[in-house]
């Protein structure tokens, strides 16, 4: 078989470059988008609700990692205040 031969031939299962990235993150995905199939609307209204939950759980472990912070921000700021009064109250 020839390399031409080889070019024209319709491998259903062949990842291009370009898609690459499509096939690693889901290949569901990618063999349903390289069947050309497309998604009901079911399916959609799903996928949209599944996006906001994501969304406002990302919200959520954002603030409770501000939360985190600001609590370790004010364990040590209190622990200088008490090394301070020690250092103050001590005698010379």
């Amino acid at each position: 078989m020839s390399v031409r031969g080889a070019t024209n031939m319709l491998n259903r299962d062949l990842i291009r470059a370009s898609e690459i990235g499509d096939w690693c993150f889901c290949r569901r995905a990618w063999y349903l988008n390289d069947r050309r199939t497309r998604p009901t609307l079911v399916q959609i209204e799903q996928r949209q609700a599944g996006i906001a939950y994501h969304e406002r759980h990302g919200r959520v472990v954002m603030q409770s990692q501000r939360a985190t912070r600001a609590r370790y921000f004010v364990l040590v700021l209190l622990l200088l205040v008490a090394v301070a009064c020690w250092l103050a109250m001590r005698p010379n």
